[in-house]
C-alpha cells in the first residue's frame, strides 16, 4: 500500500528584498549649501535668471577657468555660487514634488558649481558633498547604477579635501557613510557596508558630545551596523546597533522632528534582534517603541506611513511566536493604514504593498481563508508594478509574488499558479546580482516551487533543478546567518523526496543530516523549530521504511511528539502534525504489532481528517492515509468495521482528488487493497471486481520508473489470484503472474519490498501448479521463495513465510516429480532467521504472539527433516533453538562473561551494562519506584529497550569479530548441549506431519533416535484432549470450578491480562467416591505403551551396567502438545497391583524447557540456608490452612536433622513482597505456600500472592540469584503452560528457572490444601537426610526427594486409587 504524508513539509519562506522595515537615515544633517552669496544680491527668484545672464556674458568675455586672472576667477566663484544656490533650491524643491527634471537640474547645477571652482579652493569639498547628496537623491528615485557611483567618488573627494578639525568633515563623513550603505543596498557588496560604519564611525568619534547632530550620526551608524547583521548575522552588529539607537533615542530631545524616527527604528531593531535569537522581550520592546512613534505621529505627517509599516512588520512578527490571531489583525491594520496613507508615486509605495500582501499570506496559512490568499498575490501584485525595473527592490516583490501563486496552487491546484510562481521566481533570480544578501532567499523559495511542481506532475527535472536551487541557496549563505536554518531544511526535503522516487539512501541520509542541523541551530522557542522538528521526524520515518531500524521510527514519533504540543490546535499546520504523527505510529505498529500504536495512528489520522476543510489540496492525503490505518487495525483484529470505515475513507479520497494528480495512482491502489481484503473476508464478488478495477486504473496512471509502480502491480495481480481462486478462470491467474513478475523486474535488487514481490510471485506460481500440475510453475515458485528466503533485506516475516513455503513446495516436488530428497538449507535458512522474527527488541508479548502465530509447527517439521536424513545433532540443534525462545533470550542476557573480561575488560564492561539494561526492560510491567518524581513514560521505555537491543547487536558484531569470540553467544552446539546430559538421559520429543520422534541424549554424548511408529500426531493430540477432559472433569465434581478451570483449551486465547489461573483449592473433601478414573487411567496407559515404554525398551541395554544403586535420572523435553502430557506418571495403573507398572519403576523423571536451560546452572547442590513462606489467609484470596499445617511438617522434620535453625520461616502478614525479595538475597533454598497467579502473555507479570501484593518473576528476575539453588512453588498449576504456546514453557516454575533457580518442584494442575502438606513432609524429610548422608554432592538431589515422596504418597495415603492427587507434582531442572 501507498500512501503520502506530506501535509505539512513546512518549507520555510525568507522573504529577502521585498520584505523590509523602513530605517530612515539622516544623511543631510548638514547645510548642503556651504558657498559664499555671490556679489549681486538676488533677493527674489524672479531676480535669478538676469542675474545669471550677467554672469555668463561675462564668463563669455574671459573665457572658463583656466588661464584667468584673479579678477576673472572672482566672477568665476560668484557663478558657482549662483549655480550652487540654483542646484540646491531645484533638489528641495524635488524633495517637495518628487519631479525628475527637478532633480536632473539639481544635478547639472551643482555639477557645473563643482567644475567652477578650482582645486585648493575652501569651498570645493562643500560642493562635492552637495553634488554627492544630489547623485543620491537621483538614485533613490531612478535607480541609475551611475549616479550612486557618483555620489560615493564625490563624498570621498569631499572628505578627503576637508582638513581634519573642520568643523564639516563628520557631515561630510555622514553622508560618505549613508551612500557607501545605500550602494551596499543595491549590490551586497560587503566592502561597501564595511566603508559605510567606517566613515559614520568617524562621523560620530569627530562629532563632540552636545552637537545637536550626534543623534542622527548615532543612529545613522546603528542603521548601518544593522545592515551587516542582515547580510552576516553577526550578533555583535545588532547588539551594537541596539546600543547605539538607544543613545541616539536618549539624545535626542523630545520634540526634536527626529525623536520620533529614531525611537521607531529602535522598534525594528529589536524586531530584527528577536528574529535572530527569539527572545520575546526583544519583540515587545519593539512594539512598545513603534507603538509610541505612530501615536505621536500627527497626521498627514510623512513619516506616518512608514511607521505604521514598521509596527505592523513587529505585529506579524510576534504572531509568527506566539499565535495570537490579534497581533496579526494589527498587523495587517497597521500596513493597510500605511499603505493607504501613501501615494502611489511615493518609492516606499511598493514596499509597504508588499507587506501588507505577506501579512495576509500569513492570515491565510492559519485560517485558510481563500480571500486573504486573494489579497496577498493582489498587493504583491501591486507592488510589482510600481517598481521601476533595476529597483534593488524589485527581486524580492517578484520572489514574494511567486510564493503566493505557489501557495494558491497549493490549494486549488491550478496549474498557471505553479507556472506563475517559477517564472516570478526566475525573474526574482535574474535581477538579483551575485553576492546579493538576497540571493540565497530567492534561491531557496524557487526550490521549493520546483518541488511542489514536481510533487504534482512527478518530472524528475523540477526536483533536480530543485535540489541544485537549494544547494547554492545553503552555499551562498555564511555560517550563523538566520535563514541558514531554513534553506537547511528545505534542501532536506529535496533530498528527501527524491530518495522515495529513486531510492538511493545517500539522498535520505542527506537529507536527515541538513534537517538535523536545521532544528540544532534554531533556537527552542523559535517559530520554525516546529517545522523543522516535524520534517526531521518524516525523514526519519521515511528511513525506517527503506532501512527497517527501530532507531529510526522511535526518533520520528520523537520528533513529531514535540511537534504537536509546540503548535496551537487552530493553526493550519496542525492536521499535517496530527497526520504525520499518525503515519509514523502506523509505521511502528506494522513493525511491533502493538495495538495501541495502530489506536494512536487512527487517533491522529482521524482529528486530521476532521481539521482539515473541505476543499483543501491535503483533504484526500489525509483521508487515504486513514483509511490504510483502518485496514492494518482490520488485519490485527479483524473487526469488519475497521474495514469499511476504511474502504469509505479511501473512496472520498479518489473522489477528491483530481484526474492528472500523482496520489490519484496510489489512493486507487489503496482503495482496491481494501476491497480485495473485504472479499477474502466476505466473500462478495462486487469487491473483488472493483479491487481489480481499481488497481488497473493505479497502475495506468503510475509512470513507468515511478517507485509506487511495482507495489499497484504487485497488489493487481494478488486482486487476480484471488478472483482466479473463487472464480477458476485462467486468465486471472496469467494475469497475476505477469503483474507480479513485472513488479519484480522493476524493483531494484536491494530494495527492501523485493522480497515481498517474490513471495506474492512464488504464490501465483504455486496456485497455477496446483491446477495444471505444471512442473514448470513449481520450479518457478522454488526459484522464488528461495531468493525471498534468503534475501537480506526486507521484512523478517516475510522472509520467514517464503522459508515455509520454499520447504512446502521442495516437498510438492519430490512428491510429484523425483524421489530424490532434497537437502537441508531450505530449513537452515528458516531456523537462522528467527532471532530477526522473534527480535529481543520487541516486546515480551509481542515475541510470544510472534511464536504462536508464525513460527509454530514449521521447527518442527525442521527438525523431522533433519531426523529423515539422520543429522540427529543438528535436529537437537534445531529442536534447542525452537523451544523455550523467549527463555533462552532472557537467560542470554545473564550469561556470565568471564572469558571476555579476561581478554577485553571495557568491551566486556560495555556489553554486561547494556545486557543488565535490556534484562530490567524485560521486567518493567512489575516494580516501579513510588518516590520517582518524573517516571518514564511506556513510549520511552520501549525506545530505550530498543536502543539498547540495537546497541546489543552492534556489540555482539563487535566481539564476534575478535578472535576466539566468533561464537560468543550463538546457539549452542550439540557438543555443548551434551553437556547437560552427563548424569542423566535427556529424552527429547517431537512430532510433525505423520512422524512421531524421540532423540534420546545419553550421558556418552551419544545419540539414540526411536521412531515411536505405534503414535500419530492424531493420537497425540487425542491425547492431549482426554489429559484436559479428565483433568478438568476431576477439578469441576471437587466443587472448586474457577477461572483456571472454565474453557479449558480456549481460556488462554480469550483472556490475555486477567486471567488468575492457578488458584490453589482450599477444599479439604475427598471427593465423591464415584469418580471415573477410567479416562485418567487409560490415557496413562496410553502414554506407556506408545510413547514411554518404547524408550525404556531403547534405553535398558544401555543402562543395565550401570552401577549406581538409585534409578537413572531421566529429563523429559517434549515439544507440541506432548509438553502438556504426564510422562513422568506414564504406566498402567489397573486394580490387580501385580500388573501396575510405570515410568517410576524405571527412572527418577524431571522436566527442563530447554538443554540450556541445565548448563545455565553448573553449581553442586550444598547444605540449604532454606526460606519459607506460608500464606494460610491471603487478603482477597481463597484461605489456605494448609500451608501452616505444611510449614510445621517441614520444621519437624528440620528438627530431627538439626537443621531448623537453616529455616527462616515468613508466615501470614510478615512474608510481604519486600520482606521476600530481602530474604531470598540471603537463602538458597525457598518454599511457597501461596496462591500461584499465571499470567498470559506475558509471564514476567506472573506472580506469587503475598500479604500485601504480588511477588512477580520480574521482582525476582531484577535481584542477582547466583547463590539459587532450589524451589518449592506448593501452589496450583504453577507447572501449567498456554494451550497456545507449547514449546515457550509459560508457566511459573519455567520461569523460576529463568530467574536462577537451578531446581524446581511445581504443579501441573490444582492441588488440594490437605494433600500439599504430607507431599512436603516426605519430601523434606527425605531431602533433609538423603542430602545429610551424601554430604550434599549430589546436584540432582530434589528430583530423587520428590521421586520418593511421590512413591511412599502412594503407598500410605491413597496410593493409586487417586491419580490426580500425586501425578500433579513434577520436578524441573537439574
Amino acid at each position: 500500500m501507498s500512501e503520502s504524508d506530506k501535509a505539512d513539509l513546512g518549507m520555510v519562506e525568507i522573504l529577502e528584498g521585498g520584505e523590509k522595515a523602513e530605517l530612515p537615515s539622516e544623511d543631510s544633517d548638514e547645510k548642503l549649501g556651504e558657498q559664499r552669496k555671490p556679489k549681486q544680491e538676488i533677493n527674489r527668484l524672479s531676480d535669478f535668471p538676469r542675474a545669471m545672464d550677467d554672469l555668463l556674458g561675462a564668463v563669455g568675455v574671459i573665457g572658463w577657468p583656466g588661464s584667468s586672472t584673479g579678477e576673472d576667477r572672482e566672477t568665476f566663484n560668484e557663478l558657482a555660487g549662483f549655480l550652487t544656490q540654483v542646484g540646491l533650491g531645484a533638489l528641495k524643491r524635488f524633495e517637495g514634488g518628487g519631479l525628475v527634471a527637478d532633480i536632473d537640474t539639481a544635478v547639472g547645477n551643482l555639477r557645473r558649481a563643482v567644475e567652477l571652482t578650482p582645486d585648493g579652493h575652501p569651498c570645493k569639498p562643500g560642493c562635492l558633498n552637495n553634488l554627492g547628496c544630489s547623485h543620491m537623491r537621483r538614485f533613490e528615485r531612478l535607480g541609475e547604477v551611475a549616479d550612486i557611483d557618483m555620489a560615493i567618488e564625490s563624498q570621498l573627494r569631499a572628505v578627503e579635501l576637508t582638513p581634519n578639525g573642520h568643523p564639516e568633515k563628520p557631515g561630510r563623513l555622514n553622508n560618505l557613510g549613508t551612500s557607501n550603505e545605500t550602494r551596499f543596498e543595491h549590490f551586497g557588496e560587503m566592502t561597501d557596508i564595511d566603508k559605510a560604519i567606517e566613515s559614520h564611525t568617524r562621523a560620530v568619534e569627530l562629532t563632540p558630545d552636545g552637537h545637536p547632530n550626534k543623534p542622527g550620526r548615532l543612529n545613522n551608524l546603528g542603521g548601518s551596523q544593522m545592515r551587516r547583521f542582515e547580510h552576516l548575522g553577526e550578533m555583535a552588529d545588532i547588539d551594537k546597533a541596539i546600543e547605539l539607537q538607544l543613545s541616539a533615542v536618549e539624545l535626542t530631545p523630545n520634540g526634536h522632528p527626529h525623536k520620533l524616527g529614531r525611537l521607531s527604528n529602535l522598534g525594528i531593531f529589536y524586531a530584527r534582534r528577536f528574529e535572530r535569537l527569539g527572545r520575546i522581550a526583544d519583540l515587545n520592546k519593539a512594539i512598545e517603541s513603534q507603538l509610541t512613534a505612530v501615536k505621536l505621529t500627527p497626521n498627514g505627517h510623512p513619516d506616518k506611513p512608514g511607521r505604521l509599516n514598521g509596527l505592523g512588520y513587529s505585529h506579524r512578527k510576534r504572531f509568527d511566536c506566539l499565535g495570537d490571531m490579534a497581533d496579526l489583525n494589527k498587523a495587517i491594520e497597521s500596513q493597510l493604514r500605511a499603505v493607504e496613507l501613501t501615494p502611489d508615486d511615493h518609492p516606499d509605495k511598493p514596499m509597504r504593498l508588499n507587506n501588507l500582501g505577506t501579512s495576509h499570506m500569513r492570515r491565510f496559512e492559519r485560517l485558510g481563508e481563500m480571500a486573504d490568499l486573494d489579497k496577498a498575490i493582489e498587493f504583491h501584485l501591486s507592488a510589482i508594478e510600481l517598481t521601476p525595473d533595476g529597483h534593488p527592490e524589485k527581486p524580492g516583490c517578484l520572489n514574494n509574488l511567486g510564493i503566493s501563486h505557489r501557495t494558491r496552487f497549493e490549494r486549488l491546484g491550478e496549474v498557471a499558479d505553479i507556472d506563475m510562481a517559477i517564472e516570478s521566481q526566475l525573474n526574482a533570480i535574474e535581477l538579483t546580482p551575485n553576492g546579493h544578501r538576497n540571493k540565497p532567499g530567492c534561491l531557496n523559495s524557487l526550490g521549493n516551487t520546483y518541488t511542489r511542481r514536481f510533487e504534482r506532475f512527478g518530472e524528475m527535472v523540477d526536483l533536480d533543478k530543485a535540489i541544485e536551487s537549494h544547494v547554492r541557496a545553503v552555499e551562498l549563505t555564511p555560517d550563523g546567518h538566520p535563514e541558514t536554518p531554513g534553506c537547511l531544511n528545505n534542501l532536506g526535503i529535496s533530498y528527501c523526496t527524491r530518495f522515495e522516487h529513486l531510492g538511493e539512501v545517500a539522498d535520505i541520509d542527506k537529507a536527515i543530516k541538513c534537517q538535523f542541523s536545521a532544528a540544532e541551530l534554531t533556537p527552542k522557542d523559535h517559530p520554525d523549530k516546529p517545522i523543522y522538528l516535524s520534517n526531521l521526524g518524516t525523514s526519519h520515518r521515511i528511513r525506517f521504511e527503506h532501512l527497517g531500524k527501530m532507531a529510526d521510527i522511535d526518533k520520528a514519533i520523537q520528533f513529531q511528539l514535540s511537534v504537536l504540543k509546540l503548535t496551537p490546535d487552530d493553526h493550519s499546520r496542525k492536521p499535517g502534525c496530527l497526520n504525520n504523527l499518525g503515519n509514523s505510529y502506523l509505521r511502528r505498529f506494522e513493525s511491533l504489532g502493538e495495538v495501541a500504536d495502530i489506536d494512536k495512528a487512527i487517533q491522529f489520522q482521524l482529528n486530521a481528517v476532521e481539521l482539515t476543510p473541505d476543499g483543501h489540496p491535503d483533504k484526500p492525503m489525509c483521508l487515504n492515509n486513514l483509511g490504510i490505518s483502518h485496514v492494518r487495525r482490520f488485519e490485527r483484529l479483524g473487526r469488519i468495521a475497521d474495514l469499511d470505515k476504511a474502504i469509505e475513507s479511501q473512496l472520498k479520497a479518489v473522489e477528491l482528488t483530481p484526474n492528472g494528480h500523482p496520489n490519484k495512482s496510489g489512493c486507487l491502489n489503496n482503495l482496491g487493497y481494501s476491497h480485495e481484503t473485504r472479499f477474502e473476508r466476505l466473500g462478495e464478488v462486487a469487491d473483488i471486481d472493483k479491487a481489480i478495477q481499481f488497481q488497473l486504473n493505479a497502475v495506468e496512471l503510475t509512470p513507468d520508473g515511478h517507485l509506487d509502480k511495482p507495489g499497484c502491480l504487485n497488489n493487481l495481480g494478488i486482486s487476480h489470484r484471488t478472483r482466479f481462486e473463487h472464480r477458476g478462470k485462467m486468465a486471472d491467474i496469467d494475469k497475476a503472474i505477469e503483474s507480479q513478475l513485472n513488479a519484480v523486474e522493476l524493483t531494484p535488487e536491494s530494495h527492501p519490498n523485493k522480497p515481498m514481490y517474490l513471495n506474492d510471485l512464488g504464490i501465483s506460481h504455486r496456485t497455477r501448479f496446483e491446477r495444471l500440475g505444471k512442473s514448470a510453475d513449481l520450479d518457478m515458485a522454488i526459484t522464488n521463495f528461495e531468493h525471498c528466503a534468503k534475501a537480506i533485506t526486507g521484512p523478517p516475516i516475510v522472509r520467514f513465510r517464503a522459508a515455509c513455503a520454499w520447504i512446502s513446495a521442495l516437498r510438492l516436488k519430490e512428491q510429484n516429480f523425483t524421489s530424490h530428497t532434497p537437502g537441508l538449507e531450505p530449513q537452515h535458512t528458516l531456523i537462522n532467521l528467527i532471532p530477526e522474527l522473534v527480535w529481543l527488541g520487541a516486546p515480551v508479548y509481542q515475541r510470544f504472539q510472534m511464536i504462536q502465530d508464525i513460527v509454530g509447527s514449521s521447527i518442527h517439521e525442521a527438525v523431522s527433516a533433519a531426523i529423515r536424513v539422520q543429522e540427529l545433532e543438528l535436529a537437537v540443534e534445531w529442536m534447542e533453538q525452537g523451544r523455550s525462545i523467549v527463555w533462552s533470550q532472557l537467560r542470554r542476557l545473564r550469561s556470565p562473561l568471564v572469558d571476555l573480561h579476561e581478554a577485553h575488560p571495557a568491551l566486556a564492561q560495555k556489553f554486561q551494562d547494556v545486557q543488565r539494561s535490556i534484562e530490567m526492560s524485560f521486567l518493567r510491567h512489575d516494580v516501579q519506584d513510588t518516590a520517582e518524581t518524573n517516571p518514564m513514560s511506556l513510549e520511552e521505555q520501549a525506545q530505550v529497550h530498543r536502543r539498547d537491543t540495537q546497541k546489543r547487536e552492534d556489540l555482539l558484531a563487535e566481539i564476534r569479530g575478535n578472535l576466539g569470540f566468533e561464537s560468543f553467544l550463538r546457539p549452542e552446539k550439540f557438543s555443548v548441549l551434551s553437556e547437560a546430559c552427563q548424569d542423566r538421559l535427556a529424552v527429547l520429543l517431537t512430532a510433525s506431519g505423520g512422524d512421531c520422534d524421540a532423540l534420546i541424549v545419553l550421558p556418552s554424548s551419544s545419540i539414540t533416535h526411536l521412531s515411536l511408529t505405534n503414535v500419530s500426531q492424531g493420537d497425540i493430540s487425542d491425547l492431549h484432549a482426554l489429559w484436559e477432559s479428565s483433568r478438568v472433569t476431576r477439578l469441576s465434581n471437587r466443587g472448586d470450578v474457577g477461572p483456571a478451570l472454565l474453557g479449558a483449551g480456549h481460556r488462554l486465547h480469550t483472556q490475555w491480562d486477567d486471567n488468575l489461573l492457578n488458584i490453589r483449592l482450599s477444599s479439604r473433601g475427598e471427593g465423591p467416591a464415584s469418580f471415573d478414573l477410567e479416562p485418567m487411567t487409560s490415557l496413562l496407559s496410553d502414554l506407556w505403551e506408545k510413547i514411554v515404554c518404547p524408550i525404556v525398551e531403547a534405553t535398558k541395554a544401555t543402562l543395565k551396567d550401570s552401577n549406581e544403586a538409585r534409578l537413572p535420572h531421566v529429563t523429559w523435553c517434549p515439544s507440541g502438545p506432548l509438553s502438556f502430557l504426564p510422562l513422568h506418571a506414564a504406566g498402567i495403573y489397573h486394580s490387580n497391583p501385580q500388573d501396575r507398572r510405570g515410568v517410576s519403576d524405571f527412572f527418577v523423571s524431571s522436566y527442563t524447557p530447554s538443554l540450556t536451560a541445565l548448563l545455565s546452572h553448573p553449581v553442586q547442590f550444598v547444605q540449604p540456608s532454606m526460606l519459607m513462606v506460608t500464606q494460610p489467609n491471603t487478603p482477597n484470596q481463597m484461605p489456605l490452612p494448609g500451608t501452616a499445617v505444611e510449614a510445621e511438617k517441614i520444621m519437624e522434620k528440620a528438627a530431627l536433622n538439626d537443621m531448623q535453625s537453616a529455616i527462616h520461616h515468613l508466615p501470614q502478614s510478615e512474608a510481604t513482597v519486600s520482606a521476600v525479595i530481602k530474604q531470598l538475597e540471603t537463602h538458597g533454598w525457598v518454599h511457597l505456600a501461596c496462591h500461584g497467579i499465571q499470567k498470559f502473555p506475558d509471564p514476567m507479570e506472573s506472580s506469587f500472592a503475598l500479604h500485601d501484593g504480588a511477588l512477580t518473576l520480574a521482582s525476582l528476575m531484577q535481584k542477582s540469584m547466583g547463590h539459587a539453588q532450589f524451589a518449592f512453588l506448593s501452589a496450583c498449576q504453577t507447572a501449567t503452560g498456554d494451550l497456545n504456546l507449547p514449546d515457550e514453557a509459560m508457566h511459573l516454575t519455567s520461569g523460576m528457572l529463568a530467574a536462577g533457580f537451578p531446581s524446581v518442584v511445581g504443579t501441573m494442575w490444582s492441588i488440594g490444601d490437605t494433600i500439599a502438606p504430607e507431599v512436603a513432609e516426605v519430601f523434606y524429610a527425605t531431602l533433609f537426610e538423603e542430602g545429610r548422608k551424601s554430604e550434599w554432592k549430589v546436584k540432582s538431589e530434589p528430583a530423587y526427594a520428590l521421586h520418593f515422596a511421590l512413591q511412599k504418597f502412594r503407598k500410605d495415603s491413597a496410593g493409586d486409587s487417586d491419580l490426580m492427587k500425586w501425578v500433579p507434582f513434577v520436578h524441573y531442572g537439574i
